[in-house]
């Protein structure tokens, strides 16, 4: 922070809110003046000089982004000077929405409430303060217009604009001279779940040293651009062959996967590329950009983290992914979706005690589509979030229909994808949930995969708190395929282990499955969890589960994945819908 004096108008009609951030300002050099209300802040510009603005958006005499509006507007008209005053949103967790609004308005940043502390503000102002002084400087120049105008603010690169400029230059003198030029597109795999996690300051200042990695290597005569959030382009002038082009694109991996260190934080980030090359496949400016993004999408559905050439089978399957894409945004309106159950056997009983809620998608063109194919795209575009809460509201009301009409400890499993995890309003959803279907709690398990919880273990822990104090069950899919620690694992408040079916597959010709679903088992029991065994499909696996105790198991040995139809048949029909499994066990028994 400056030794200057900062005047800092908090804007914040809770009192108690007040003084509480008041007190976690004060013995910093700072002045606070509050205003309970908009208008009143408003006076306050006209009487006073402000540095900074503290603003809550929901005010009692304002509400969401009317209330920056309407502060904007008082500095709009006060001249130039004022309109650039830096702001900073105070939300609570629940109304990050309208926060992540207001920054795209105008505001400089926000903060949630019960994430503030005294170096998150302080970090907050100092960047906010910086930021607002070197657009200052900026602005003295003759050069901003310009500046703004050709280069992207936040990293320095050249911007679209310029970008288009400098690939039209590129095509014109390579067509003179009978040269090549290659466009890379490239995209940073999983820099929103850091964004997510860590804040938006954090993924700004990791983008700025993305920009400073790919600006050392490339050439001088080479253009390094930045289209907008996470996407860069790089235009390589001169080259003769694809050769070329992928040599850099590989250069340009191995320079990434090298660690960022961002403040206190050591951040892992690949990148997927995709090449298009002039003549080859395309001759004007657009063409090309679209078929390298073609192929850039080509390298994140192979993997990530890899390079791809444009071909022009590539056109077909990009279509179908566009196509594919926009069915499934209204695929819940149309009524397309389904939910499948697969249920979960008690290795003692034979009985059906849970079942796993999957989702299908029954496409009106397409036919069933395979959830490998619509899953990954949901997760990429965010449509995942609807479809979660679709699936869990189903399968909640289609439970508590069963526990009425046949057993009333019937358990449901609802998997949670790492976006809707990661949502910070994820206890009041599954709470509204519950009541909306009148589902109890302890008939509702959620499963999260391993490598979710194992993202931000501080922030795991304080979200499954909060599920837990709803009286529900948690569960670990996946276990054993991910990077977990037992250290972490033990401070988890979980009741179920699953035993992935990539270790039961072998089972009993491989030693080592065998050897790492008895760990398990064995490590589920000492921590007094229970544990369901995923995949089973023969006698010899039910049976190498029986003898190790296994709470339950599911697979294709007693059923695949069934309609809601198919499942009340079973439940309708007890005896004859537990024969095979409980005859088995018994044999096995005796």
């Amino acid at each position: 922070m400056t030794d200057k004096i900062l005047t800092i108008l908090l804007v914040e009609h809770d009192h108690q809110a007040a003084s509480w951030l008041q007190k976690i300002l004060r013995g910093m050099t700072i002045e606070v003046v509050h205003a309970s209300g908009v208008d009143i802040a408003r006076e306050l510009l006209d009487q006073i000089e402000v540095d900074l603005v503290l603003l809550d958006l929901f005010l009692t005499d304002s509400q969401g982004l009317d209330t920056l509006h309407m502060l904007r507007d008082r500095e709009a008209a006060a001249g130039g000077q004022a309109f650039e005053l830096p702001t900073i949103v105070l939300v609570d967790a629940a109304n990050e929405d309208p926060a992540e609004q207001a920054v795209e308005r105008g505001a400089h940043d926000y903060l949630v409430r019960d994430q503030i502390d005294k170096n998150v503000l302080q970090r907050s102002i100092r960047y906010v303060l910086e930021r607002n002084r070197l657009v200052r400087e900026l602005q003295e120049s003759r050069e901003l217009e310009h500046h703004l105008a050709y280069h992207d603010f936040l990293t320095g690169l050249p911007n679209r604009l310029l970008f288009h400029d400098r690939l039209k230059q590129a095509l014109s003198q390579a067509q003179r001279f009978g040269h090549k030029v290659a466009l890379l597109f490239l995209d940073l795999d999983g820099f929103k779940r850091i964004n997510d996690t860590l804040g938006h300051t954090i993924g700004d200042r990791l983008l700025k040293a993305v920009a400073q990695r790919l600006e050392n290597g490339i050439r001088d005569s080479d253009t390094v651009a930045r289209l907008g959030g996470d996407e860069f382009t790089i235009i390589l002038f001169g080259i003769h062959e694809a050769k070329d082009a992928a040599r850099v694109a590989r250069k340009i991996l191995r320079i990434m996967s090298a660690p960022f260190r961002v403040e206190e934080h050591e951040l892992f980030v690949t990148a997927s590329i995709g090449v298009s090359m002039f003549p080859d496949h395309g001759r004007d400016v657009e063409t090309l950009i679209k078929r390298a993004d073609i192929a850039m999408y080509r390298a994140k559905g192979s993997g990530k983290n890899n390079h791809q050439h444009y071909t022009l089978s590539m056109d077909a399957s990009f279509f179908e992914h566009l196509t594919l894409e926009n069915s499934l945004r209204r695929a819940i309106e149309n009524d397309e979706l389904v939910v499948y159950y697969q249920p979960q056997i008690d290795l003692r009983t034979g009985e059906i005690t849970g079942l796993e809620a999957l989702v299908r998608w029954q496409h009106p063109v397409f036919g069933l589509v395979s959830p490998a194919k619509f899953i990954p795209l949901a997760e990429e575009t965010g449509i995942i979030i609807s479809i979660d809460e679709w699936v869990m509201q189903t399968a909640c009301r289609q439970t508590k229909s069963w526990n009425e009409r046949f057993k009333d400890d019937l358990q449901v499993a609802v998997n949670l994808s790492a976006r809707q995890f990661r949502r910070s309003h994820l206890p009041e959803k599954v709470s509204q949930i519950l009541e909306e279907t009148k589902l109890s709690p302890r008939n509702l398990c959620l499963e999260i995969t391993e490598s979710n919880v194992m993202q931000n273990v501080e922030k795991t822990i304080s979200v499954l708190d909060d599920l837990k104090k709803i009286g529900l069950d948690l569960s670990v899919d996946d276990f054993g395929t991910g990077y977990s620690s037992l250290n972490y694992l033990k401070r988890f408040p979980i009741d179920v282990l699953k035993v992935d079916r990539a270790f039961v597959g072998g089972i009993p010709l491989d030693r080592d499955d065998m050897a790492i679903s008895t760990a398990i088992v064995v490590l589920a029991q000492s921590m007094a969890l229970k544990v369901v065994a995923e995949g089973v499909e023969t006698v010899e696996q039910l049976s190498f589960f029986k003898s190790l105790n296994c709470d339950s198991f599911q697979g294709y040995y007693f059923s695949r994945p069934v309609t809601t139809e198919e499942i009340t048949i079973m439940l309708e029909n007890e005896g004859s819908g537990f024969l095979k499994s409980s005859r088995e066990l018994q044999r096995i028994e005796a």
